[in-house]
């Protein structure tokens, strides 16, 4: 018969009983898990770099791609942040609410402003805050709980192409269409409910 020694014995009882007591985890530990996806997401993910010729599929990915590093950034922060769109410079800025209410550029995430080409531009953008805005500037807010202000983006370019972008407020996924898709042709964002119909889409993220 072998006999374990009471050191050994005693350090396995005394993980058996620490593993117990772990009920979950903390708010910091997901807080830091949070970030760290953050992190890592903007120094290994996808360059968000238009190339040099882009075309209404590059600013889709591009848009598409900001949103899920601002969505994450918001919630690991715990600060609202917005994504501004100029509709008549063709321009794109993420930037920070801090608590006094100040406005701050935001670079952290690897999100940079910047600007669409001159053969692609804004059409009209449908926020939640604004309605259908044409013309001067709208935004897009990302919570610190996780929900994203609805947002319907429409894009065209000369070519008389079209894309249509549209924000999920549960879960800040954009959903993206080919054409110039109008509200009662997008499908209900919560499954089951009826009343979507056929639409051309194509992807998200």
């Amino acid at each position: 018969m072998r006999l374990i020694p009471l050191q050994r014995f005693t350090l396995s009882f005394n993980r058996q009983k620490y593993s117990l007591q772990e009920g979950g985890f903390t708010l910091l530990e997901i807080l830091v898990v949070l970030f760290l996806i953050v992190l890592i997401a903007s120094l290994i993910g996808p360059k968000l770099v238009l190339k040099k010729n882009p075309g209404l599929k590059d600013i889709s990915r591009k848009i598409v791609t900001e949103s899920r590093l601002l969505y994450w950034e918001a919630v690991s922060s715990q600060k609202m942040i917005r994504l501004y769109y100029n509709l008549e410079k063709g321009t794109v800025t993420a930037v920070q609410i801090e608590p006094n209410g100040q406005k701050k550029t935001l670079e952290s995430t690897g999100v940079r402003p910047w600007k669409m080409p001159s053969r692609c531009h804004f059409d009209r953008i449908i926020t939640l805050h604004q309605g259908k805005v044409d013309s001067g500037k709208t935004f897009t807010q990302f919570f610190p709980t996780g929900a994203v202000e609805p947002t319907t983006i429409h894009l065209s370019s000369l070519h008389d192409r079209s894309m249509t972008l549209v924000f999920s407020p549960l879960n800040g996924k954009v959903h993206v269409y080919k054409g110039d898709v109008h509200k009662q042709h997008i499908p209900p964002l919560v499954p089951g409910i009826p009343g979507g119909g056929a639409s051309p889409f194509i992807g998200g993220g």
